[in-house]
């Protein structure tokens, strides 16, 4: 049988190289909303990408951008364009389109602010075998320099992928990012993304899968570069919010199950941020002021007593106060994040992104599922 890349189909959804291997075949599916500022260069990445492109298909979907993504998009004539031209888009919306459209069993989720490593998909096929359902890999900042918020974002790349905080590690793991190398049909059995979730819908979508007794792998083999384009505190802030208001969602969603995911980081949120305040107000009461501030502060910097964890040595100290900074600061828009989804549990109305406007889109400042 000949498949759509031209040459003939073998067995397990691999393609029959003349004079070369049985090849797995690989739908790269890229998600982005007004994202013409590297879109381009993300396409660029996959067909550089050290494996036939005979094996390869791309797949852009659009959330509903109002600048040059989807032409950027369609000027390489082999992309597939998918335009949701949704009002309220969700990463989990641009994902399940991409994969329903995607012609092969193996997946490459992808934002659109992210560069492929060139070696990814040799290193990471090896691995998806058997009950592996997804396989991710080591992810750093492009630009981890430029200023705090991208310091601070290349250093939880690899603590959130570590044991040890700083350590990158590598076997079974409980969740992966927005950034994935998966087998289409152990999502489909899963149900897919969450649509409605505005933030946490990969993780959301990793519990379901190890429920459903599949296995997630990490491994140290180099996976994406990615660009988080973040210059103001504004944006920062808004991160966290997001970030608090997943936890609430997805943790209070399974949190009567025997593994409670998610329960504990939503716990730890509520409790860093309101422990302060009710040092302060009961030293108000007892009239202890200055006892309170201080109880006060050493409950707001308890990161700190974990600051080498994230020292790989003594030169990594200035890196370390500052990431334990950010652990202490964070909780508090986190804790704005949870208000709000408990706000939605009472009234209804959901958060929601900006997307497609039709005659225009008057707000070009909120965080879009494609540049994360």
């Amino acid at each position: 049988m000949i498949d759509r890349t031209g040459y003939p189909r073998a067995a397990h959804g691999r393609t029959r190289i003349p004079g070369g291997p049985d090849l797995q075949r690989i739908s790269v599916v890229i998600i982005g909303l007004d994202v013409q500022r590297c879109l381009g260069e993300c396409i660029a990445s996959v067909l550089a990408a050290d494996y036939p492109q005979e094996c390869i298909e791309i797949i852009y979907v659009d959330g509903g951008s109002m600048d040059m993504s989807v032409e950027i998009a369609r000027s390489y004539g082999r992309v597939q364009v998918i335009e949701l031209q949704d009002p309220h888009p969700t990463p989990g919306k641009g994902r399940n389109a991409g994969m329903a459209a995607a012609g092969f069993p193996v997946i490459q989720f992808l934002d659109a602010d992210t560069l492929l490593e060139p070696g990814w998909f040799r290193a990471a096929l090896p691995h998806l075998r058997g009950k592996t359902a997804a396989v991710a890999g080591r992810v750093c900042e492009r630009y981890p320099g430029k200023n705090v918020y991208h310091l601070i974002g290349n250093m939880e790349w690899g603590i959130s992928a570590g044991k040890n905080g700083h350590l990158f590690t590598e076997g079974p793991v409980g969740v992966f990012g927005g950034m994935v190398l998966v087998r289409k049909d152990a999502i489909e059995q899963a149900g897919g993304y969450d649509g409605s979730l505005v933030a946490g819908e990969d993780p959301d979508l990793s519990y379901r899968l190890r429920r459903q007794g599949w296995v997630i792998y990490r491994t140290t083999a180099d996976m994406a570069v990615h660009d988080l384009n973040m210059t103001t505190f504004r944006q920062y802030a808004r991160r966290a919010f997001r970030s608090g208001h997943a936890y609430a969602q997805v943790g209070l969603r399974y949190g009567r199950e025997s593994e409670r995911f998610f329960l504990r980081p939503l716990l730890r949120i509520c409790m860093s941020a309101l422990a302060p305040a009710a040092a302060l107000a009961l030293g108000a009461v007892l009239k202890r002021y200055r006892a309170a501030a201080v109880v006060a502060g050493l409950l707001a910097g308890r990161p700190f007593l974990r600051i080498s964890r994230f020292m790989g040595s003594p030169r990594d100290l200035p890196a370390a106060a500052l990431y334990c900074a950010h652990l202490a600061f964070a909780v508090y828009p986190q804790f704005l994040g949870v208000l709000r989804y408990l706000l939605t549990t009472v009234t209804g109305a959901p958060l929601q992104n900006r997307g497609y406007q039709a005659g225009g889109n008057a707000d070009k400042g909120d965080p879009r599922p494609g540049s994360r």
